[in-house]
């Protein structure tokens, strides 16, 4: 019977260790955040960033676009 536990040992050692992280990992996304923080990063970004190219021209009005 011994022999049968410490055959069972590394696999409870590391689904121990799994249920520790996960709870932990759980805690720290569910717990209560300060929106504070949340809003400043948001400040940071400047109203006119966009991910357009240097080189591209700013979108016309439709009748400028031609008709394949």
């Amino acid at each position: 019977m011994l022999a049968d536990l410490e055959a069972l040992t590394p696999p409870l050692i590391m689904a121990a260790a799994f249920l520790i992280g996960l709870t932990f990992f759980l805690r720290h996304q569910m717990s209560p955040r300060d929106h504070s923080a949340d809003d400043a990063e948001e400040a940071d970004i400047p109203g006119g960033a966009s991910n357009d190219d240097p080189g591209d021209v700013a979108p016309g009005s439709s009748s400028d676009q031609h008709k394949v």
